[in-house]
Order: C-alpha cells, then sequence, then structure tokens
C-alpha cells in the first residue's frame, strides 16, 4: 500500500515532509548546486515516491536515489549555469519539431500553471529522421529546466508546492504506424520515465489528454504497462466531455475557446511536417567507410577505456556511430591512473566486463538511450583532465537482441590535427588529418 502525500501541491510543506526532505539531504552523495538547493525541489522527489511506497524507509531511500542521479545529470548538463532556455529560444520549438504552447500566468485552484498544447501537428517520425537523440534528450533537458524555473519562481512567491498542469487536445491527431512502433518498442515509456518520473517527478502535473479517440486507448494501455504505479492517475484520458470537470478546478476564463473556455489568447504554435526528402542524410561519404564494426550482446556492455597520463598536451576525444537498435551510451571519468596506463598517453582499451561500476565514476556525458538508425550519433569532447574516460555501449536493458554498431572513436589535438583511431582490440593508429571527425564535421562549430 503506498502512502499518502505529506504534502499536496498548493500548500506549504508540512512538518513530516519537512523531516523526509532533511532525512533525504542526509543521504545525498552528489553536490547540490545553490540554484536547485530548495526544499521544493527536494520533496518532489519524496512525493513521487511517496506515490509508490508505503514505508518512510523506502520513501527516503528511493528519493535520495533519484535525487542523486538527478545531481549527476545536472552537472553534465551544465543545467545549473547555463542561462534559461525560453522555448522561444529552444531547438525543439524553433525548428518547430514540436508544438509550442505557452505556459500560462493563471493557475487553477491548487496553484499549478496551466500549460495547454494542440498535438494535431506532432509527428514522431519526422524528428526521429531529423536530429540527434542525443540532441533531442538535451533540449527537452532544457525544456523541463525551463519549466522548472518558472515553477520554483512562484513557489519562491507563494511558499506553497506547485507544478505545471498540462492539457493536451488531440483533436486532429492521427496514429500512424511509426508511432505506434514507438510505443510498442517502449521509447515513449523511457522518454516518459527519463524526464517525468527520474529527472523532473512531479513538475507536470497532472497530464490530461482530452478529445481522446478510441485508438489512444490502445497505446495508453501498452504505455502503462512499462510505467511506475500512479500513472493513470497523472496521465489521466477525457473524451470530449472534459470541460465539466476541467471546470471545476480552473476558471472557465483560463481554458482556450478552442476547448470551451472563454480565453481567447492561448495560442499554440504548430509543429512543421518534415516531408522524407528533407530527411537526415550522413554529411561525408568518407566517415562512413572508416567506421569499425562490432556488436554488444544482450544484457552485455563494451566501453573503450582511454587514458590521460599527467603533464600530456590537452587532447580532444570525437566519436561518429550509427547502430540498428537503441543503445545506452554515455562517457564517464575516473581520476585515478591505473598502473597499466602508458606514460606517452597511446594506450585504449576496449573490454566487455558484465559490469562496469558507472555509480563509482563521473558522468561526463548524460548516459542516455540512443538510436542512431536515422540520424547518426557523433560529438566530441575535451579532455581536459588526466585520468581514465570509458566510452560506454550498454545494451543491459535488452533481454534478447544484440545491438550492432560501427563507430570511429578518436583521440586529436583541439583543432582535430594529428587524430589516432582508437582501435576495437585496444590499439590506436594515425590517421590523416583529412580524416578528422572534427574537421570533416567542424564539429566546433556544429549545431542541430
Amino acid at each position: 500500500m503506498t502512502k499518502d502525500a505529506s504534502t499536496q501541491h498548493g500548500e506549504a510543506l508540512s512538518q513530516e515532509s519537512k523531516k523526509l526532505v532533511n532525512e533525504v539531504r542526509l543521504r545525498l552523495t552528489q553536490p547540490i548546486h545553490p540554484n536547485f538547493n530548495t526544499d521544493f525541489n527536494i520533496y518532489r522527489f519524496v512525493l513521487n515516491a511517496e506515490r509508490q511506497f508505503g514505508k518512510s524507509k523506502d520513501i527516503i531511500e528511493a528519493a535520495a536515489k533519484g535525487v542523486n542521479n538527478h545531481l549527476r545529470l545536472r552537472k553534465c548538463l551544465h543545467l545549473d549555469e547555463m542561462e534559461d532556455v525560453p522555448f522561444s529560444k529552444n531547438p525543439i520549438f524553433t525548428n518547430r519539431f514540436l508544438p509550442q504552447g505557452e505556459i500560462r500566468q493563471e493557475t487553477d485552484n491548487q496553484g499549478r500553471a496551466l500549460w495547454f498544447v494542440e498535438y494535431a501537428t506532432i509527428t514522431v517520425e519526422g524528428i526521429a529522421h531529423s536530429i540527434r537523440s542525443s540532441a533531442a534528450i538535451r533540449y527537452q533537458f532544457w525544456q523541463f529546466e525551463h519549466m522548472l524555473r518558472r515553477v520554483m519562481k512562484q513557489e519562491e512567491v507563494t511558499g506553497k508546492l506547485s507544478s505545471l498542469r498540462h492539457i493536451i487536445d488531440l483533436t486532429g491527431y492521427e496514429i500512424n504506424p511509426f508511432m505506434m512502433i514507438f510505443v510498442s518498442s517502449g521509447t515513449l515509456s523511457y522518454y516518459s520515465n527519463l524526464l517525468h518520473y527520474e529527472n523532473y517527478p512531479e513538475l507536470v502535473y497532472p497530464v490530461e489528454i482530452v478529445n481522446v479517440t478510441k485508438w489512444v486507448h490502445m497505446p495508453y494501455r501498452l504505455v502503462k504497462t512499462m510505467m511506475p504505479a500512479g500513472f493513470t492517475d497523472r496521465f489521466r484520458l477525457y473524451d470530449n466531455q472534459f470541460l465539466e470537470t476541467l471546470g471545476k478546478e480552473m476558471s472557465v476564463e483560463s481554458i482556450p475557446e478552442t476547448l470551451g473556455g472563454k480565453n481567447k489568447e492561448i495560442k499554440c504554435i504548430p509543429a512543421v511536417h518534415i516531408p522524407p526528402e528533407e530527411y537526415w542524410k550522413p554529411p561525408s561519404e568518407l566517415i562512413l567507410t572508416l567506421l569499425e564494426p562490432f556488436h554488444v550482446s544482450a544484457k552485455k556492455q563494451k566501453f573503450y577505456k582511454i587514458e590521460i597520463p599527467e603533464g600530456q598536451q590537452r587532447k580532444t576525444l570525437s566519436w561518429y556511430f550509427q547502430n540498428d537498435g537503441d543503445i545506452f551510451f554515455g562517457i564517464f571519468y575516473d581520476s585515478a591512473l591505473h598502473s597499466s596506463a602508458l606514460t606517452n598517453g597511446k594506450k585504449a582499451a576496449v573490454k566487455e566486463e558484465k559490469d562496469l561500476d558507472t555509480d563509482s565514476k563521473e558522468m561526463v556525458t548524460p548516459f542516455v538511450k540512443i538510436t542512431a538508425k536515422f540520424v547518426h550519433e557523433f560529438d566530441y569532447l575535451d579532455l581536459e583532465k588526466p585520468g581514465i574516460y570509458y566510452i560506454l555501449f550498454c545494451n543491459r536493458h535488452s533481454w534478447l537482441h544484440r545491438r550492432n554498431v560501427d563507430s570511429l572513436i578518436q583521440i586529436s589535438n583541439a583543432d582535430g590535427s594529428e587524430p589516432k583511431r582508437c582501435f576495437f582490440d585496444g590499439t590506436q593508429s594515425s590517421m590523416a588529418d583529412e580524416e578528422s571527425i572534427i574537421k570533416i564535421l567542424n564539429l566546433r562549430e556544429f549545431k542541430d
């Protein structure tokens, strides 16, 4: 049996909530930035755990684990230091990959800011064929970070727990085979878990999907089986008989005319359909000829281990890969050099092990699920510190299917000169400057 929430939206934190927050703070192992360090931000993780567990011990442990994991992601994404990115400047909206709805100043009767969006123009297929998975995830973190800052401002003024109440209008939205694959493959549930549960729990609560047709219930049931407890309360479905329910908790003047309300100002900027002829294409045929194939078995992982000794000139790591299905990818750092490190810094090794202890290492790039089938993955990282860098490909989420990857991993000077390939067998070899990933793709100037 789950525990009742110790504080509801629209309320100041109760003494019980404050006690739970303090217990979570005692279990934090990651540094917390002043820009994020509020009791409300910690309590959101507590509230998420309260919806899933009944015992205080389990709630505290789950919340502390969630906060620690989120703090690692905040650090590697520089979320606390970066400027606020409003929807009007976020590439996922400026490029009109997603429809854009404005977060309103109006609130419901629990002090939750209202956010209306129309989904008629959304096309998952267009996004999947147009932007790198890593970039799409980064931009969505920027989106949620902007939403968090809006909510934090309101909480600072009112002293009460707040969130966004998200109303999605499905009028005119049509299902397609790609969307069904997106749902049945677990990709939709992964993104929902990543953002709504693991990193920004209770920030968007509830999500109310209105004007739902009958076919929506099938993918909804599929997603529900992959989600934590309380999913149906967080993500609510309504047919066209929703206005009376919403009207009990918000003013009709706050509801757009398109949904039967009286507000004429609320508008949604639609997404733009991306035709197949404008889908992403590999920017270089040369790079494709340089890729090295390997596979990662089900429930396994492989990683490049690159050791950078003290005193070496700053190097830059760059990568390019494509694969045949989703795989977790990320880069981790350990400051402790092993005795096997070569003084010239040329050693790189790839190993397959049952378990790389990523919890004990610094997360340098987000460890997230990547699909580099339609849009290949490529980027670079300046190796600022001596130590060991792990480039990890992980397929532990799959019980049956191995993943095939074609990759090129390079170490070079900061400008891409003198590139060296890191081979799968652990050796390195010099490559021509014309074969440098950084130079070919002009990575330091690249923008999605």
